[in-house]
């Protein structure tokens, strides 16, 4: 009687038991088609193990229950006590391979985000090396052509100078010449004015360079580019500050050449440093020009890498991962600019950076000896 009254819960165990095989194998398709159509996804391949598990788990637990009905139903309960533990055993397996996984593919995920950003920061940084590359080429070109025309117009101006003084020494004497005389000198006067102006053209070429150099606020760009990385540095716990000078720090530079050696430097700090570690960026006027400055308590350099740290084009930077130091030292001695890098081994390193001032330049090229006319 008792036997009769459990054949309505029996029966709901079995159906539900034989859904849950169904379902699971439904779930077990799908993960394979899906898987099918990417086999590289790593998502995929955990959902395939997962149901895959599941569909193992729904089979166990079918057929625990429904040999435990069979053995009662013929009258062998007795038997089902030593098959329990085999059974349970079993499913206990199955929930262990179903943790497993899921622990096992939520660290995969995690290396794969990683790899992910690394891979984002290798072609950010790709991306501004061929900037870079593009930037320098175009400075060298503009370099080589300013220095073809200055030598130019230093070869011929001392004799356009001189030619140009002769002939207007002897047009204050015109009035004794004859006539044709003083036309040919007229002539001779105007061909000698028209190369003195060429000559003076060739030698405006430095300040006429297209977009080349123009002022630039050195805080202005030491705060763009921290605002910049400052969410890079916070992603690996590195805390960045920045002490400004409220004061314009004017000079002579290239936009975006120097923004691209601060944020690489700023960056190389960043790469350098160790959570919980900090950066300080600090610009002020100094005797020699504006000044910026970028100091870090990570672990420093050793002192036989920071002996050929800025001259060896090889070493890429102080991690290996971003622009060569090399070349951020010609691009600040392209600006007229000094580059040093101060580092003891466990107590940090400074890098500093200082340029002539936009003043300094003017002064300089007031002081300058202006082109004779004769």
């Amino acid at each position: 009687m008792t036997t009769l009254s459990l054949l309505p819960v029996w029966a709901i165990d079995v159906i539900g038991s034989a859904l849950m095989i169904v379902g699971s194998s439904l779930c077990l398709r799908l993960s394979y088609q899906i898987l099918a159509h990417d086999q590289e996804d790593p998502l995929a391949t955990y959902l395939f193990w997962f149901c895959g598990a599941l569909f193992a788990f729904a089979v166990s637990r079918a057929m625990g229950h429904l040999v435990r009905h069979l053995l009662v139903l013929g009258g062998h309960p007795d038997w089902w006590q030593g098959l329990s533990p085999i059974s349970g055993s079993i499913n206990t397996l199955t929930f262990v391979f179903i943790a497993a996984v899921t622990l096992f593919f939520q660290r995969i995920q995690t290396i794969i985000d990683r790899m992910a950003r690394d891979r984002e920061k290798i072609e950010r940084t790709s991306r501004e090396l061929l900037d870079l590359n593009r930037a320098l080429e175009s400075t060298v070109f503009e370099r080589t052509r300013m220095e073809m025309a200055l030598r130019f117009a230093h070869d011929i101006r001392n004799p356009a100078v001189i030619i140009g003084g002769l002939v207007r020494r002897m047009a204050q004497e015109v009035d004794r010449m004859p006539a044709a005389d003083g036309e040919r000198l007229a002539g001779v006067r105007e061909q000698a004015k028209r190369l003195e102006e060429m000559v003076a053209r060739f030698e405006s070429v430095r300040t006429d360079a297209p977009g080349a150099f123009g002022p630039l606020d050195l805080s202005g760009l030491a705060e763009e580019c921290a605002t910049l990385l400052t969410p890079e540095a916070a992603e690996k716990g590195v805390a960045i500050t920045q002490s400004l000078s409220p004061a314009l720090l004017l000079f002579l530079g290239n936009a975006r050449l120097m923004k691209i050696a601060i944020m690489h430097l700023i960056r190389n700090s960043i790469e350098a440093c160790r959570s919980g570690q900090a950066i300080r960026i600090v610009t002020a006027l100094t005797e020699r020009g504006v000044g910026l400055r970028i100091e870090d308590n990570g672990p420093g350099i050793p002192p036989e890498r920071l002996s050929r740290i800025l001259t060896d084009s090889a070493q890429i930077d102080r991690r290996g991962t971003g622009l060569g130091l090399s070349y951020v030292k010609q691009i600040i001695e392209g600006h007229k600019g000094e580059l040093t890098i101060r580092s003891q081994p466990g107590a940090g390193t400074t890098v500093e950076v200082t340029l002539p001032t936009h003043l300094g330049v003017l002064r300089e090229r007031e002081l300058s000896p202006p082109a004779s006319g004769g």
